[in-house]
């Protein structure tokens, strides 16, 4: 069955209340890291209606950095659904590597097996979505959608508008990624699929939709994947671009940030099956 690719750009530019905010981003651009070993899961579920389908939400942080506040505003949203989001809190590097915890997020995914599933994830998690995806292909329960966010495609960053690209990032930077994608990888080559994904095989994944700003250093392979997915069998890739926006602009305290979180509601709630209010 041929592929469908499609890409959609949106070209609204930012409101001002979205620059002021990137201009105090700019000032706070976080430079630690953090590391851990346990995996928590956070299950956060609608307060008056049955949840009628499931999210598996996958943090990003580089695979570095921790749950931050901005992800609660996201899952919030979801729930809006009506959902459940399972919210793992995954062992991070340099302490854990890709090894560690993909089988540990495999075993995760296969435990929900009774509603309608959504694998969503944004940056490293958007790229550990697109691996678990890949894991639970042949899977008898596999997930029904699947939803990167910004997301951090190749860990070798080799592309050649990355570069370019930091300058109007005020997220990332090049030189940290690389060295948080080195470690990650652990034994294996920072161009390993399961590291990698964007290298990895796309053929018969769910319906694939990508959310990307056109200032995020991340973009390009974005563009490598839309072209691998297009020639890849029986694979629906949508990529939605905001062509003003930053990386993971989603989870943000921005007008562009709330809009995106309806779409992606939306995306969940297309997905679910019909629930009944929940009884006192």
């Amino acid at each position: 069955m041929p592929s469908l690719v499609e890409w959609r750009v949106d070209e609204r530019p930012p409101r001002l209340w979205t620059r002021l905010y990137v201009a105090v981003m700019w000032v706070l651009r976080d430079k630690r890291a953090f590391t851990g070993q346990e995996q928590t899961v956070w299950i956060v579920r609608p307060r008056r209606r049955r949840p009628a389908a499931r999210v598996l939400y996958l943090h990003g942080g580089g695979y570095v950095h921790p749950l931050t506040p901005d992800y609660w505003r996201l899952v919030r949203a979801l729930t809006a659904a009506p959902a459940e989001v399972v919210v793992p809190a995954y062992p991070l590097a340099p302490v854990a590597h890709v090894d560690d915890v993909v089988p540990r997020l495999v075993a995760l995914a296969r435990s929900l097996d009774d509603l309608p599933l959504v694998v969503m994830g944004d940056s490293a998690g958007g790229a550990l979505s697109l691996v678990l995806a890949g894991h639970l292909r042949g899977a008898a329960r596999r997930p029904d959608a699947v939803v990167l966010l910004s997301p951090w495609l190749d860990a070798t960053l080799d592309e050649d508008q990355v570069s370019d690209l930091e300058a109007t990032d005020p997220m990332l930077e090049e030189t940290g990624l690389r060295a948080a994608g080195r470690w990650w990888s652990g034994g294996r080559t920072t161009t390993d699929p399961d590291v990698s994904p964007v290298f990895g095989n796309l053929d018969g994944l769910p319906p694939v939709d990508v959310h990307v700003g056109a200032h995020d250093i991340l973009r390009p392979a974005v563009e490598l994947l839309a072209q691998r997915a297009d020639r890849a069998d029986d694979v629906v890739l949508t990529v939605h671009e905001r062509t003003a926006m930053f990386h993971v602009w989603m989870t943000r305290f921005v007008p562009e940030g709330a809009q995106t979180r309806r779409i992606l509601r939306d995306r969940v709630r297309a997905v679910a099956r019909p629930t009944e209010p929940r009884h006192p």
